[in-house]
Order: structure tokens, then sequence, then C-alpha cells
């Protein structure tokens, strides 16, 4: 006997799914088109052909680099896959669950099993991923003669990585669940509003508190040279508290320059590598890009876009999530009547939230390749008019940091925020043919 239909109330017709979706990706259009579109490679005399160039002494040097790159590049993949298995094991198992438990009968009731179960689940994780993080971080630099540490001193530097994250995430992670918990189907906007403060704060103190846990930094020696880029700033508009330098050779033989901090704490930082390997010319060439971003505004686009990608991540495994969690939360161990509040589903938001950064990040590094990098470099060569400084400094950067000139497409839009080094090298050759 079938049961007989009860009549409802005509509900407004609603767009199809597919229509909702329509604007978006209409208005996403543009930028898509914008951000993919190649860096500019002028057909002149003198560009490269593609091919590594004369960046390499001889074809073993540069499948040397290549094969470095490679093998950075699948472990790369193999830790994602890696840690994907990790947190589904632990899902599937029950012992987030078991984990979730113990933490709450230790915790006290008024602040929940979010900093316990945290703690433990990070110092499980952090050993199951050491030795992939020992092989990648210094077999492999080590066999190609690129790390200055020992074993010991590796391992002093991770140790203090992982109690500066724990310092960091504990209260961090209580602060998230507290708004989860809070704000149950809005939380994921709070926390995008968030990130923005939170990003602002971090910018300020890390030349401060943080890096200076790593590295010594101390006013760059030549102090004519510290005179020079100063200037270069002030013409800029660009105030810096100073000009530093930095013993990155006590990690690497790479070398590095970069600006950091916000208001009072902006500065300059160049690594000891690179001043003993630079000219003068190429040391404010490289300046002269760092002075691009800041001219730019580089830093509070990048903020936004933080904070926008943190709002659309957030959101999607907040829609994602809370499906799954219903369905089949029960059996692993899930509280669904907490949802996403339950810290024990946190293997699982950590599962999405990886899907979702990969599937971001070719969008991500093409915006930042298009439209951060290459004007920066493009305003370097325009300030400094050294065509010939830049070639040779992103020559020489390549060289020391065993850099692939050309990668191919995939790991380029996976993997690469700058241009590749070939297009950054086309690029400063062609503009001295237009100079």
């Amino acid at each position: 006997m079938r049961t007989p239909r009860t009549h409802h109330t005509p509900r407004t017709p609603r767009a199809p799914r597919r229509s909702r979706f329509l604007l978006p990706l209409l208005l996403l259009a543009p930028l898509v088109l914008l951000v993919f579109r190649p860096v500019p490679r002028k057909g002149v005399a003198g560009a490269s052909d593609g091919g590594g160039g004369d960046l390499y002494a001889d074809d073993a040097a540069r499948e040397r680099a290549i094969r470095y790159n490679r093998q950075r590049e699948w472990l790369s993949l193999f830790g994602t896959l890696y840690g994907a298995l990790i947190n589904a094991l632990a899902l599937r198992t029950g012992l987030s669950a078991r984990l979730r438990d113990r933490a709450a009968a230790v915790a006290p009731a008024r602040l929940g099993p979010v900093i316990p179960y945290t703690l433990v689940s990070s110092l499980l994780s952090s050993l199951a991923t050491l030795p992939l993080a020992y092989y990648s971080g210094w077999v492999v630099e080590r066999r190609y003669d690129l790390t200055n540490q020992t074993r010991r001193a590796w391992l002093g530097e991770t140790l203090k990585g992982e109690a500066l994250g724990l310092a960091l995430g504990l209260p961090l992670a209580q602060g998230v669940y507290a708004v989860i918990r809070r704000y149950p189907r809005g939380w994921w906007a709070i926390l995008a509003a968030l990130a923005i403060p939170f990003t602002i704060v971090l910018s300020i103190l890390a030349p401060v508190l943080i890096l200076p846990l790593f590295n010594t930094f101390e006013p760059i020696r030549d102090r004519a040279l510290a005179e020079r880029i100063k200037a270069l700033a002030a013409a800029q508009g660009v105030t810096v508290s100073d000009v530093l330098q930095m013993d990155m050779s006590k990690q690497t033989k790479k070398a590095n320059a970069f600006f950091t901090g916000l208001g009072g704490t902006k500065r300059i930082v160049l690594a000891d590598t690179l001043l003993d390997e630079f000219t003068q010319e190429e040391v404010e060439v490289v300046l002269a890009h760092e002075l691009g971003h800041q001219v730019g505004g580089d830093i509070w686009k990048l903020i936004g876009l933080g904070a926008l990608t943190t709002a659309l991540t957030a959101g999607a495994v907040d829609r994602l999530a809370r499906p799954i969690i219903a369905r089949v939360g029960a059996r692993l161990g899930l509280d669904p009547a907490r949802g996403l509040g339950d810290v024990a589903a946190l293997p699982l938001l950590a599962l999405l939230l990886s899907a979702i950064s990969l599937a971001l990040a070719p969008l991500q590094n093409a915006i930042s390749r298009n439209l951060i990098e290459h004007p920066a470099d493009r305003y370097a060569l325009d300030l400094t008019r050294d065509p010939a400084a830049f070639v040779g400094a992103m020559e020489k950067l390549g060289r020391l940091n065993l850099a692939d000139p050309q990668p191919p497409a995939i790991v380029k839009w996976l993997l690469y925020g700058h241009p590749t080094l070939q297009e950054r090298v086309d690029y400063g050759r062609s503009w001295r043919a237009e100079g």
C-alpha cells in the first residue's frame, strides 16, 4: 500500500545549480586570462633559446641542476601524498577520536581538548614525517653540495622550528575552534577577516622576534653600499630602518635577498652568500626588484590575496566537510552533533584543505608570477637601467641555487610563484635590446 502524497505549498523555482556558478566564472574569466598569459619574451637577437643558455658551464652542470630540481619536486609530491595518508589513517583507524577522548580527560573543562589534542597530534605527525624531512632537507642538499649544515645543526634548527610552530600554533588552534563553535555557520568568513590583522601583526614582529631565532642579523659591513641602497630606496619614497646582512652561509650555499617588516621594522636583508658573490651593481638591481614590491604595495596585495584565498578555502572546507561528517562521522568516532567543532575532525579538515590548496595553487602562482613578480623585475630594470647587471644577477642566483632554467609547465603552474629563470634572463636581454 503506497503512502498518499501530501500537498506542499509550491516553492519559487530555483535557478539550476550550474547557473549559480556561471556569474562567478564569468567574473573570474578575465583575471584567469590575464594571469595565465606568458611573461613577455620579446623576440630579439641574443635572447636565449630556452635551453639554459650560458647559465651553466656545460651540459653536465645543467643536467645536474635539472636532476636536483626533479628530485625535490618528486619529494614534494610524495610529501603531500604521505601527509594525506597520515590524516586518512588517523581518521580511519579511530586514532583521532581516541586522542580527542584522552585530551578531553586531561584538559580543564573550560578549555576543552583542543590544545592537548593539537600538541600530541602535531608531535606524532612530526615524528612520522621526520625521515622524509631529513632526506629532502639534508641528504639531498648534501648530495648536491648546497648545505653547510651538519646533521646535528640541521636537527637543531628543525626542532627549533617545531617548537616555534607549537608556540604559535597551539593558542591559534584554540582560537580557531572557539570561533568555529561560537559561529558554526559563518566561522570561515570570520577567520578570513581575522587573517588580515593577524598577518599584519606577524609581518611587523617577524623581523625582530622570529627571524633572529635562526640567523644573526647585523648592519651591512659595506657602509658605502648601505648608503647607496638607502638612497635608492629614499628616491622612490621608501624609508627603511636599516640595511642588514644575515649569516645565511651557516645553513646553505644558496643566495637570497628580501624586504621584510612593516612600519618601524621595515628593513632590507642581504644574505652574506649574495654579498660574497655579487658585484655592487648586481646587488643594486636585486634590491631594486625588492623596492618594486614596496612601491607597488605588493605586501598589501598579498595580504588581501591571502584573505581572499582563506575565505574561499575555508568556505569550501565548510561546504564539503559538513555532509561528510553527517554521513560517516559516527563510524569514524566523530561527533556529528558538534560537526566541525569536534577537534577529532581536524585530519578531515587537513585533507580537504590540502586538496583545495593544491587546486588553487596554479591560479595563485600565476597571479604572483604575472601581477607581482614580473612587474617588480620590470621596475628594477626601469630604475637601474642596467640590464647587464640584472641578467648577471639572475644567472648568478640560478647557479648558486642550482635552479632549473626552464621547468616543465606543470611544475611551473604548481610550484613557481616567480617567472622561470630563463624567462627572467630573456626579459632582461630583451629590455636591453629596447634600451
